[in-house]
């Protein structure tokens, strides 16, 4: 079994601007547990366990989905926490840009998923970065505060060019991801 998901890369350079924006939030000290900044991305669909067979599968309904959705371009804008920021429990970035054809992506990906067993979600999509989530109340406030005053947060548009299917493997230090397929957007035959 594979534990894994459907997600979207981001650019070294939104990645280091995101690190430093997770630094200053760390400096409140906050109880947070932070995403390491090399395994920010952008999901799509969580899939939990896949055996190994239905990988093949899940990559050649990729292929068609890629395929008929073409390239985007997003920009990291403005951050919050979800459900809110008195109730934090996630710290996101949010994106600007093309977030009508990501949502057209996510769907797209999500139905096609639906025959191989994967149930859609029953929450809407909601397109963010994860930076970190909170697990007490400590310093709060400090962490509460930072966020505010960092909602004009923006970084580097980036062109989104591919979807990519990924393994997720828990460890103590934190989980480790491993793309196991890449399927390039816009390649639909003409």
């Amino acid at each position: 079994m594979i534990r894994a998901f459907i997600a979207l890369d981001l650019p070294q350079g939104v990645l280091r601007a995101l690190a430093e924006l997770q630094q200053e939030w760390q400096r409140t000290a906050a109880p947070v547990s932070w995403i390491k900044p090399e395994s920010i991305h952008l999901t799509l669909k969580f899939l939990g366990n896949i055996a190994n067979e239905q990988a093949a599968e899940i990559q050649a309904l990729l292929l068609k989905v890629a395929a008929a959705n073409a390239p985007l371009r997003l920009q990291p804008m403005g951050c919050g926490a979800f459900p809110s920021i008195k109730q934090m429990r996630v710290v996101w970035v949010g994106l600007q840009g093309a977030v009508e054809e990501l949502l057209k992506l996510q769907k797209s990906v999500e139905e096609a998923l639906v025959p191989l067993g994967f149930a859609p979600e029953d929450r809407p999509y909601r397109a963010h970065l994860t930076l970190g989530r909170v697990k007490g109340r400590r310093h709060l406030q400090l962490l509460q505060e930072a966020v505010l005053r960092r909602q004009g947060f923006q970084t580097e548009a980036f062109d989104v060019t591919e979807v990519v299917l990924y393994r997720s493997e828990l460890r103590p230090e934190g989980a480790r991801y491993t793309a196991l397929f890449r399927a390039p957007l816009g390649r639909e035959a003409a």
